[in-house]
């Protein structure tokens, strides 16, 4: 759409090409002198009757219906037929509506491309086009765009154009792909669209101001800075009609071919558009091979790239790099029991939370895979710095992810590499840093480890055991050992906690430490978990009728894919139906990790057990996000306080401290405490002092088999 601020008559009729104008207001035609001397006509303002000499009589009843129709918003071609003393000949106009400011029709200009005259004008033209289109098939992307903003400005005589893209958030921004000024071209300028020209084009789809753009949009740095008198902007269209750019020419002259800029651009529109669309599609394919569309990281090979890159900088300058590998601990569990749409929420807040953590730090983040990332810590000073953000890390998780208006607790486990120390190769460092990510699972999660070269050895080992351990299960290499609790008034035994060990026929007999990572990357741990608490139920039964202790208790630990399962409490009681077993002879034992992944759902699963006459009870107290106000909301029977803080009774005020406080928090509630690790007489003494009579460690006795258990 035009707007201009004279009435458009008085700069059409000085164009050295031949120019025609339907007024609106008072429906004559006006030639200027070089159409009129083309149609070989005296008048250079006829009325609609005038035309019977010019022109086809079917094709004045066109003309007629186009303009009594009016207003059409964009340029348009007019073909008709014009009277020769020899017959008649088709010619062809492009049509452009004229508006004033304030949104009047104010009438159509044409440009007879047919005319004589037109001829030599055209010529030039033709053959800056005839450039244009040889860089149009020889050229694409950047350099497309930088050829055809030159030979447009050639071809047209002005000082500068622009071939912009619309960006920004609110889409208020024109981001130059390519601009001719003076001789120079340059790329990636922001336009700002308020209170320019170009606001009004992408608002109308067209502009023309052919003097006085200065005055015009007075607050327009870049027309005062660049002294622009004239300007005529079009927007650039996708195919569903979505204006995606511009294309604009301005001069420090007044602009006197408006028409003719309008014929090449409609010429030339389509190619412009398939580029730019073809251009951002491909800048968005490149995105998405870069960087990960769910969290906005970078993906793995680009990562892989720029590691690369970066190791043969910092070896050259003798720098030193630390490499993080982060695992979000139980994610495919969270992944299962919250749903896949709550479990890529969790991936990108986990995101954004590392994006904050290292926001001070010279580093490179990607998401490698599902629920790993990996930071590439530059400039990193020594091992030390590393592992201070490792540990950062670790302890920012202590604070839940909201999502939903819930809030959900997990941790990480987190590998390191450090260079040059442990190696030089981008390939080697991920391995080994992901070498001790897995150890620091295999120690029990959120916690992070540092690689050492016998990992080496130990990711072997470990490949021989994932192999094992799919049959281990079938070929019966599987036993439980019980570890008595203790009474500490009457000094009987109460109960026993069941342990797994694995007995391999070549490591010979592992500890959990060994396998249950390994099981619950395989998917075997609910398998596992389900085997242990059937066992354990026979077991305990057994013993009951043997030593006639109908007040035996056996306690199971559940794992976290266990205790997510919404199924837990059937498959729990159908366990004790067929072992014919109490319900008050099972002790169920869970974790403050595992409840707070889900606290509500956590509830509801404790209740139904607990609804059904089974104990619960909380291990290894104190080394979670021990709260007040989450236990006291929790339906448990008993806390068993975790061995590190046993361990340490008679090593330091802090630690005594911490085992007091936990001790006056359980009595609080009125839950059963039970200490784990009790190795010593002291810890003994000391515990009875507090208040707590229930124990279970070494100083009574170790993990023994079934057949070893003797009352």
């Amino acid at each position: 759409m035009a707007q201009i601020i004279d009435h458009p008559w008085k700069t059409l009729k000085q164009l050295s090409i031949p120019m025609w104008f339907f007024d609106q207001k008072d429906q004559n035609i006006y030639f200027n002198d070089v159409l009129r001397r083309d149609l070989g006509v005296e008048e250079r303002i006829i009325n609609q009757q005038g035309l019977k000499g010019l022109l086809h009589n079917e094709d004045i009843d066109t003309l007629k219906a186009v303009i009594a129709e009016g207003k059409q918003e964009q340029t348009f071609h007019l073909s008709y037929r014009l009277k020769r003393w020899s017959g008649y000949r088709w010619a062809k106009d492009v049509v452009t509506p004229y508006y004033a400011e304030d949104g009047e029709f104010l009438g159509y200009s044409g440009l007879s491309v047919s005319a004589s005259s037109c001829r030599d004008e055209l010529e030039q033209l033709k053959n800056s086009i005839t450039e244009i289109g040889e860089a149009f098939s020889t050229s694409n992307g950047q350099s497309f765009f930088n050829f055809f903003v030159r030979y447009l400005a050639k071809a047209l005589r002005v000082s500068t154009v622009v071939v912009g893209e619309v960006s920004g958030e609110d889409r208020n921004v024109i981001t130059t792909i390519s601009m001719y000024q003076n001789g120079q071209i340059t790329s990636g300028f922001e336009y700002s669209l308020e209170h320019t020209p170009c606001e009004g084009v992408i608002q109308t789809n067209e502009c023309f101001y052919p003097k006085d753009v200065q005055a015009r949009f007075p607050e327009d740095d870049f027309l005062q800075r660049h002294d622009i008198e004239s300007y005529f902007g079009k927007t650039l269209l996708n195919s569903n009609g979505d204006v995606i750019g511009i294309i604009a020419i301005m001069d420090d002259q007044p602009l006197i071919n408006g028409p003719l800029s309008r014929a090449i651009f409609q010429i030339l529109a389509d190619r412009i558009e398939h580029e730019l669309v073809k251009m951002k599609t491909e800048s968005q394919l490149r995105k998405l091979s870069q960087f990960d569309s769910l969290t906005g990281l970078i993906q793995r090979d680009y990562f892989s790239e720029l590691v690369k890159k970066e190791f043969e900088i910092a070896g050259n300058n003798g720098t030193k790099l630390g490499l993080l590998i982060i695992d979000l601990d139980n994610f495919k569990m969270i992944n299962d029991s919250w749903g896949h749409e709550k479990g890529d929420e969790l991936l990108r807040q986990f995101a954004r939370h590392l994006n904050q953590i290292f926001a001070r730090r010279n580093c490179v983040i990607s998401r490698v895979s599902s629920d790993e990332f990996v930071v590439l810590l530059k400039e990193a000073t020594e091992v030390d710095d590393v592992c201070d953000m490792a540990d950062h890390v670790i302890q920012s998780m202590k604070r839940p992810f909201t999502i939903d208006q819930r809030e959900y607790y997990t941790t990480v486990s987190v590998g390191v590499s450090f260079f040059p120390y442990d190696g030089k190769e981008e390939g080697a460092m991920l391995r080994y840093a992901h070498a001790a990510m897995h150890k620091a699972k295999r120690n029990g999660k959120n916690r992070y480890e540092l690689y050492d070269s016998n990992m080496s050895k130990e990711i072997r080992e470990e490949m021989v055991l994932k192999q094992a351990l799919h049959h281990a299960l079938d070929k019966q290499e599987f036993v439980l050992h019980y570890q008595p609790q203790i009474c500490g008034r009457s000094s009987e035994v109460i109960g026993y906690e069941a342990l797994i060990r694995w007995n391999h026929p070549t490591y010979g007999l592992l500890s959990p430490h060994y396998f249950i990572g390994l099981a619950e990357e395989s998917g075997m741990i609910t398998q596992l978990g389900e085997w242990v608490l059937q066992e354990a139920c026979d077991q305990i039964k057994e013993w009951q009728q043997k030593y006639e202790r109908l007040d035996l208790k056996v306690s199971v630990n559940l794992s976290a894919k266990q205790f997510v399962d919404r199924y837990l409490p059937d498959k729990v009681f159908a366990a004790l139906k067929q072992s014919d077993l109490s319900p008050e002879s099972l002790i169920v034992e869970i974790t403050e990790t595992m409840v707070l992944q889900d606290f509500d759902r956590s509830i509801e699963t404790l209740e139904k057990l607990r609804a059904g006459g089974i104990k619960v009870h909380l291990d290894d107290f104190g080394v979670g996000f021990s709260s007040l106000s989450y236990l006291s909301r929790l339906p448990v029977d008993a806390i068993k306080i975790d061995r590190s803080f046993i361990n340490q009774i008679d090593a330091g005020e802090n630690d005594v401290a911490i085992v007091s406080a936990i001790i006056a928090m359980a009595k609080s509630l009125s839950l059963q405490i039970i200490a784990e690790g009790v190795e010593k007489e002291a810890h003994i003494r000391y515990l009875k002092q507090k208040g707590c009579y229930e124990y279970q460690g070494y100083y009574f006795s170790k993990p023994t088999p079934a057949e070893s258990v003797s009352l």
